[in-house]
């Protein structure tokens, strides 16, 4: 597994000793960045089957800590605002209510809120290119395996058998149920979600851990957690369930090609269904396109 570090934001010792988790000593607290598709986010360890995901904490990997786009008028690439770190903690919370299975959105700090040493008191001014304050923040979450599906392709074949094993000793499986195992604990969180009207239409393997973990919940619709444009989410139809399905599907398709010749998207999908059906079968059963798909129908118009 790639080497951990002292903890660091924005290449910062300062910042990081600032901001370690809490309930850990600075000195204890070491970081691994897990691949360069997270480049503001890194791991800190506090056991075996327990990180703590910082995010927000400037680029990785020797670039610009932080650029500001002037394409997109509200985006700076290494920041994470405010906003949406407050409404990660809410979908977290939301979801805490109805499972004990999902990741858990610790607490959000706002640079805003402490003494910075002065080379960073630009972080509390900064701001979009059309002129809003980011009010940045860094997000703590709780996960049990910090490595996503897609950090696969950024690691060694040495490395994705160590990352493997551990994730097989956690669900005590031989490794040749990897992948079925993976697909049908996925499912089973989706199916949770859905059955508590909570959809996620960003599933995708950049936000999902080895260990089928959902992360990432600021574009989660929750129910009563509107979206920081003001969209309440209460128009839930089936069709977004329908394509979280198959997203799902489509995750698990992608960790078996990173991790050997592909399955097919039809066997993904029963192996994800099988998982989902434990917590909302009903769905499944009374869902046109998807027994369509079931009964490898090859158009579904």
């Amino acid at each position: 597994m790639r080497k951990q570090e002292q903890l660091k934001l924005f290449n910062s010792a300062a910042i990081g000793r600032m901001f370690s988790p809490d309930g850990i000593l600075y000195e204890d607290c070491k970081a691994l960045i897990p691949s360069i598709i997270h480049g503001r986010s890194v791991a800190v360890k506090k056991d075996d089957y327990c990180w703590i995901l910082i995010k927000g904490g400037g680029w990785n990997y020797n670039g610009p800590l932080i650029y500001r786009s002037k394409k997109d008028a509200e985006l700076i690439f290494g920041l994470n605002p405010s906003d949406a770190g407050q409404r990660e903690l809410a979908v977290s919370r939301a979801i805490e209510k109805i499972s004990d299975e999902f990741p858990k959105v610790l607490y959000y700090k706002r640079f805003a809120d402490h003494k910075l040493p002065s080379e960073f008191d630009f972080l509390k001014i900064v701001r979009y290119s059309n002129g809003r304050l980011v009010d940045p923040c860094l997000t703590y979450t709780e996960v049990k395996c910090p490595f996503r599906v897609l950090d696969l392709a950024y690691q060694t074949n040495e490395e994705k058998e160590l990352i493997i094993n551990k994730c097989c000793d956690y669900w005590s499986i031989d490794k040749s149920r990897y992948v079925e195992k993976f697909a049908h604990e996925l499912g089973r969180h989706v199916g949770i979600l859905h059955k508590n009207h909570f959809i996620n239409d960003t599933l995708e393997y950049s936000n999902v851990t080895l260990l089928s973990e959902i992360v990432d919940y600021e574009l989660v619709t929750a129910p009563d957690v509107p979206f920081t444009n003001g969209i309440d989410g209460s128009v839930m139809p089936d069709e977004r369930r329908e394509k979280e399905i198959l997203y799902g599907a489509e995750v698990t398709l992608q960790l078996s090609a990173l991790l050997y010749d592909p399955l097919s998207l039809y066997d993904c999908y029963n192996m994800f269904l099988s998982g989902y059906c434990e917590e909302n079968p009903e769905f499944v059963r009374n869902n046109e396109e998807i027994q369509q798909i079931l009964n490898r129908s090859k158009y579904i118009l």
